[in-house]
């Protein structure tokens, strides 16, 4: 299947690293409109990432306020999911394709989620979906090795599309960012408990201590490239100027 692949680079321009958390979006209504996949692979700058659910916490303007304090910026994703943390030691990465058909949302999860496993397992990890019981965002689909959660996975199906997009921890302190979201969790109101032992980062899986954000970028793409002929096409002005009001609209600011 042919399939349009952006990659947002460390290199690339401030102004599009700022947009990178609605740039899966905006490539997926591409894919609606053009009626055609996309891949994307993306950097990013350090931003906390909400879901629906936390829409619902009794304290959540005054607990975004101090993650805006602590230098995070704060988004509400269009998927699933729960709170997580986004930075330049991840790599996120998107699929998108038509869909109107809410009953694939399973099979969305495994085969549009494929070519991750099979690029992580091209560097030498075994991973598959599974749910890390404890984690932050826990999920019946995220991508766990030896137990415990690598990757954290979502998925929207609307517009006339399905997004699955998600991030692969690759030099993030686990223990780090669960205490961080452990707190946003706490001043928000919530008495969700959780375990910083059902998170890891690639790089504290067994001989991988060495393994660089850009290793696991090229093991990305050779993974998707297995599924798909990706076509190199950048962001249009018009997608550029769409992902700014993604930006405003998408922000919570408390």
């Amino acid at each position: 299947m042919d399939a349009r692949f952006v990659h947002v680079s460390r290199q690339a321009p401030s102004e599009i690293l700022r947009l990178s958390p609605v740039l899966a979006e905006t490539v997926a209504r591409w894919s609606a409109d053009r009626q055609s996949a996309a891949v994307v692979i993306r950097h990013q700058r350090p931003y906390i990432l909400l879901g629906p659910k936390d829409r619902r916490l009794p304290h959540l303007n005054s607990a975004v306020r101090w993650l805006n304090d602590q230098g995070y910026p704060v988004f509400m994703r269009i998927g699933g999911g729960s709170a997580v943390l986004l930075d330049e030691q991840c790599l996120s990465f998107a699929v998108s394709q038509p869909c109107h058909d809410f009953t694939v949302w399973e099979a969305n999860f495994r085969s549009m989620s494929q070519g991750v496993i099979d690029g992580l397992r091209g560097l030498g990890i075994n991973c598959d979906f599974g749910r890390a019981v404890g984690s932050y965002c826990e999920g019946p689909y995220d991508l766990v090795s030896d137990g415990r959660k690598i990757a954290g996975i979502a998925q929207a199906i609307r517009g006339g599309f399905a997004l699955v997009s998600g991030m692969l921890l690759i030099r993030q302190d686990p223990l780090a960012t669960t205490r961080l979201l452990q707190q946003f969790y706490s001043r928000a109101g919530s008495d969700l408990i959780l375990d910083p032992n059902a998170v890891t980062a690639l790089t504290r899986l067994p001989q991988m201590s060495e393994l660089t954000v850009e290793q696991v970028e090229e093991g990305l793409y050779r993974g998707f490239a297995q599924h798909f002929t990706l076509h190199s096409q950048e962001l249009s002005p018009e997608e550029v100027a769409l992902a700014q009001q993604l930006m405003r609209k998408r922000q919570l600011t408390g």
